[in-house]
């Protein structure tokens, strides 16, 4: 199954940058650029810093080692120094650099030939990197081999932007990071983030924008997942990946054969896993299946604390069929009739625990029962006025014996939001919501609570 509320939750917790490091690298580009304004040497030459790489591209992701770092890639485009050399550019801009009391010591190269290193006490590094307009395009500067070095950033970040359109809401720059959240949380691969990034950015295929492959993030990870599998498997030894722009440029070099077997192997097993837990019909066991891939986060905090208990695992096979008096048909109730007209149209739910609001979980909820779930819908694409109406079914021996198995429709509480009841009865629960346009019931979507 898709769970696509547990995937909205693990991106946004596990994955994402966080808002605080994003900030810190945006400060950091602030600083540099000022420096880079005024500096005595560089400033009469400075045209413009931007970012590149992973930054800029979006699917930079938070380090899964508290430890490690993240880096950012700034290009320092600049005007040509008469009777410099290519080494002149980035050695120079060190000296000028490490004259700073506040840079003095954070100032390396780390053995990296084309950028100065600026480490901040913070766990993020920035690496500057000098280039200037040769006359037929951007170049670089290797200080090793003291060559200029020929670039296209600004082309390479317009054509990921082209495929990333394709796909639609940013589907192919999540994806992106969800493989490299796999590559850096298993350490079972170790693959540099141009190289996949570009690898798996050529998967997209103009002919894509007319198809279904990127409803959603778990169909776009399925997708991209097995088409990379599908070409690494073709492929066992190392293939030449070219920079995009430039023809020049092969993103392979340096790439050990055994670094691409790993991969490989990796890719092959990660494709078939995810796979397994899209197709799967039951919610729990596809849970359990992408927590297989992903790991235990992936389920969010409050699954992974009741998940953790197996009594508590139920299916929603088995909720339960008592039949309550009191639950309620839309069409016989209030005469509106179901026409579906293909919208989006999905539910998810907030919980509330000591007055505070947690994150949205998914379709499949496991709670406690001094939670309070809030049910809010979070994607539509109905044009329009539109009112929503909700039914909440509950089961079990607790809700019968009390006579609180339900099943009416309530109106919407105001926001397209209803807040569920405290407490909470034992057992699988159904929420529903409808959205009406002009009297017809256009678009549904539905969820389980499982309460222990």
């Amino acid at each position: 199954m898709k769970l696509e509320g547990s995937f909205r939750s693990f991106l946004k917790d596990i994955v994402n940058l966080n808002d605080t490091r994003f900030q810190t690298a945006k400060d950091g580009i602030g600083v540099m650029k000022r420096f880079l304004q005024n500096d005595e040497v560089f400033g009469d030459y400075f045209i413009s810093v931007t970012p590149q790489g992973s930054f800029r591209q979006e699917t930079i992701i938070k380090p899964v080692d508290s430890k490690k770092e993240f880096d950012v890639d700034i290009l320092f485009e600049m005007k040509k120094v008469d009777g410099w050399e290519p080494e002149d550019y980035p050695r120079k801009l060190a000296v000028q650099l490490r004259k700073l009391s506040r840079y003095e010591k954070k100032v390396d190269t780390k053995g990296k030939t084309r950028c100065v290193t600026i480490d901040y006490e913070s766990d993020f590094h920035i690496d500057l990197v000098p280039a200037i307009d040769s006359g037929v395009g951007m170049v670089v500067m290797n200080k090793i081999t003291n060559d200029f070095e020929p670039t296209d950033g600004d082309g390479y970040a317009e054509w990921f932007e082209r495929q990333n359109a394709i796909t639609g809401k940013k589907h192919l720059i999540k994806v992106i990071r969800l493989i490299k959240y796999l590559r850096d949380s298993k350490g079972e691969f170790d693959i540099k983030s141009i190289f996949l990034t570009t690898m798996i950015g050529n998967l997209v295929t103009n002919s894509d924008a007319t198809v279904i492959q990127y409803s959603d993030l778990p169909t776009s990870l399925v997708t991209l997942l097995s088409r990379l599998d599908v070409y690494l498997q073709a492929n066992p030894n190392v293939p030449v990946v070219k920079n995009p722009v430039l023809e020049s440029e092969n993103f392979n070099r340096n790439l050990p054969q055994e670094d691409y077997r790993e991969f490989r192997d990796c890719i092959h097993r990660y494709s078939k896993l995810a796979a397994d837990a899209y197709s799967e019909q039951d919610e729990v066991r596809s849970l359990e299946l992408w927590q297989d891939l992903f790991g235990e986060d992936f389920a969010g905090p409050v699954m992974s604390q009741t998940l953790s208990t197996s009594k508590y695992v139920t299916s929603v096979r088995d909720f339960l069929d008592e039949y309550s008096s009191e639950e309620e048909d839309l069409q016989t109730k209030y005469g509106i009739q179901y026409s579906p007209s293909g919208h989006t149209f999905k539910i998810d739910t907030w919980i509330e625990q000591n007055g505070f609001m947690g994150n949205f979980l998914g379709k499949l909820l496991y709670l406690q029962r001094e939670h309070r779930p809030v049910y809010r819908v979070v994607d539509s694409d109905i044009t329009g006025t539109y009112s929503v109406m909700w039914k909440i079914k509950n089961s079990g021996n607790e809700a019968k014996s009390l006579g609180k198995l339900r099943g009416e429709i309530h109106k919407d509480q105001g926001y397209k939001k209803r807040e569920g009841e405290k407490p909470l009865f034992s057992g699988v629960h159904r929420v529903e919501c409808f959205a009406i346009k002009d009297g017809v019931c256009v678009a549904k979507d539905e969820m389980y609570i499982k309460i222990p």
